[in-house]
């Protein structure tokens, strides 16, 4: 089990749920929530910690039955904020993928709610519908004072990407492909100025695909005699 880390944070490997951190000679895939993500992709780089400490949660991720089971790593900057992640995925139905993305409004608040029952808060909160609502203050109600007390402003979450979050992650996956960084950068800007509907990197990735068929389909029709 793995409970703390200590390593360097490759800032340019930041994901909208994930980042990678190296420990001498070996680099550690760590899950965060995407509020922790854009806060540390978007820091100055004088406000950048490096080393970085992550408080972390090991998963194994997998079917119950048996087949593909995955270690993954989910981090936090501040132990209480791993603290309420741990209660929180104790209810049933709110597994850690889920509990990644739906913490978009300050913990403190969503603790509160919970102490209260409001459950019409809890389902303002993504991905949680009206019975997984009742089911986190049947399972939490009474547990979560002390999160009620913490001053947690900034939500670990966040509900949206914004464009140029969506350009950087293109960006760089882009490069994982090979693309060199000026033709990645063209594409990004062609693309997001073509389609100005795109809400995920896999929108993208769908839409370089488009464009690479309409390429090919181009080149073989210039190729016919």
């Amino acid at each position: 089990m793995i409970s703390e880390i200590t390593g360097e944070v490759l800032y340019d490997r930041i994901r909208r749920n994930s980042l990678l951190l190296r420990v001498d000679s070996i680099c550690y895939e760590v899950l965060v929530p995407s509020g922790i993500a854009s806060r540390l992709r978007t820091a100055a780089e004088t406000e950048r910690p490096n080393p970085a400490t992550f408080y972390t949660i090991h998963y194994i991720d997998g079917g119950l039955g048996g087949g593909h089971l995955t270690p993954r790593l989910v981090g936090f900057l501040e132990p209480l904020d791993r603290e309420f992640f741990e209660a929180f995925t104790t209810v049933p139905g709110v597994g850690f993928m889920k509990a990644l993305k739906c913490l978009v409004k300050p913990l403190s608040e969503i603790a509160l709610a919970i102490e209260r029952g409001d459950t019409a808060f809890l389902e303002e909160l993504p991905f949680i519908g009206a019975k997984t609502a009742e089911r986190i203050v049947t399972e939490l109600r009474g547990k979560m004072t002390k999160f009620a007390l913490a001053r947690s402003v900034q939500p670990l979450a966040l509900e949206k990407e914004s464009a140029a979050e969506l350009k950087e992650e293109a960006l760089a996956v882009l490069e994982q492909l090979e693309y060199s960084r000026p033709e990645a950068r063209r594409m990004v800007e062609e693309i997001f100025a073509k389609h100005k509907g795109i809400r995920s990197t896999e929108d993208f990735l769908r839409r370089v695909f488009e464009k690479r068929q309409e390429r090919n389909a181009d080149a073989l029709a210039e190729a016919k005699p």
